[in-house]
């Protein structure tokens, strides 16, 4: 739902950096390649690097996007911001991380045990990150969860956030009038 809410710079400048933290927290990812723990580097590299590259990818649209909505707000004037690309950019990062996961997975299974990869905790840390974004982009303008996540991430970013509960409720009821 979109808030009609007035940012300050500062405010804006917040949320901004909120979106760029991904670009660092790929940087994690690209670290645990050459982790003194792993000890196949290239095998790391495979299970690695496509994630990297999506959230890279869909970091520069984010930012880009924001930067377009943060311009609308200083200025008072509609938005330019493209909903598509801000719900298309969410959904290649979700995507990529259900990606790591199945490539990771089936290592494992060949590695004959379920040996957790050294990047999960940060890609853990990834996805509440996303998490944070889509609530940033919920405030400005009416992207559609269904369009970035399956059934069940929306349902846990429901419950662990209380603020996308009632954004969600006050979309529905907007709807409905």
């Amino acid at each position: 739902m979109t808030q009609k809410k007035n940012y300050n710079i500062e405010e804006l400048e917040t949320r901004y950096n909120e979106v760029t933290t991904l670009f660092d927290q790929a940087e994690e990812l690209v670290a645990t390649v050459e982790s003194e723990f792993v000890k196949d580097q290239q095998a790391q590299l495979d299970v690695v690097e496509p994630l990297i590259n999506e959230i890279g990818d869909a970091t520069d649209v984010l930012a880009e996007e924001f930067l377009l909505i943060a311009e609308s707000k200083k200025y008072k004037t509609s938005g330019k911001a493209s909903k598509n690309r801000i719900e298309g950019a969410l959904r290649k990062i979700y995507v990529a991380i259900g990606e790591y996961q199945a490539r990771v997975k089936g290592s494992t299974k060949r590695a004959q045990g379920a040996i957790l990869n050294i990047a999960d905790p940060i890609v853990q840390k990834i996805q509440r990150q996303v998490e944070k974004i889509v609530v940033i982009f919920l405030e400005f303008m009416q992207i559609s969860l269904h369009n970035i996540m399956n059934k069940a991430e929306v349902e846990a970013l429901r419950e662990r956030d209380a603020r996308v509960a009632l954004m969600m409720h006050q979309q529905a009821l907007s709807q409905q009038q």
